[in-house]
């Protein structure tokens, strides 16, 4: 599967759909480097990997987002209430194995969306976007300094992956199989 086979897909409280049209004009590129320093702070940050992090000076933010765009399938997620930018959703499809379509995912979500449910309400909706386009099999790898994001993938009926998991990180895999 690749990740761009899903343009978009709802929640109850959360729309989350691909960033093209706010990185396709330089005004909407502006608006959404300036929503994005309110969520990509030091504690949004803290427990991502060092790739994931933003380099310092005016063109911080910019360059974070060419790295993603270039790397992987980002999505924002905005709440429905408020229509504003809680996170960002991030999909990069494994081309290792073309016959077993793996989908590497990572979230991030605004410190101030931290608690109320999203993150969880994100991933369940993830799991259901997908398995229009089954069998595939998500993955997501989890600093062990955040172990809420692990209770997230955990309740989404992710399952811990002791033989990929190394050092400071624990891999969390789920099977997205064909029903019906």
């Amino acid at each position: 599967m690749s990740a761009m086979l899903i343009e978009t897909f709802s929640t109850p409280r959360l729309i989350v759909r691909h960033w093209r049209s706010d990185l396709a004009a330089p005004s909407a590129r502006a608006a959404l480097e300036a929503a994005l320093s309110s969520v990509l702070t030091p504690p949004v940050l803290a427990h991502l990997p060092p790739s994931m992090q933003l380099s310092s000076g005016p063109q911080g933010i910019g360059c974070w987002i060419d790295a993603r765009q270039a790397e992987s399938t980002v999505f924002v997620i905005e709440t429905r209430a408020e229509v504003t930018l809680a996170g960002l959703l991030i999909l990069a499809p494994d081309q290792c194995n073309p016959e077993a379509p793996t989908v590497h995912i990572g979230y991030l979500l605004a410190q101030s969306a931290w608690g109320q449910g999203y993150a969880s309400e994100l991933v369940a909706g993830l799991v259901e976007a997908c398995q229009a386009h089954a069998p595939l099999k998500l993955v997501g790898g989890v600093d062990l300094g955040n172990p809420a994001s692990a209770r997230v993938l955990l309740k989404a009926g992710f399952a811990l992956e002791p033989e990929y998991s190394s050092g400071g990180t624990a891999i969390y895999g789920r099977e997205i199989a064909v029903t019906g």
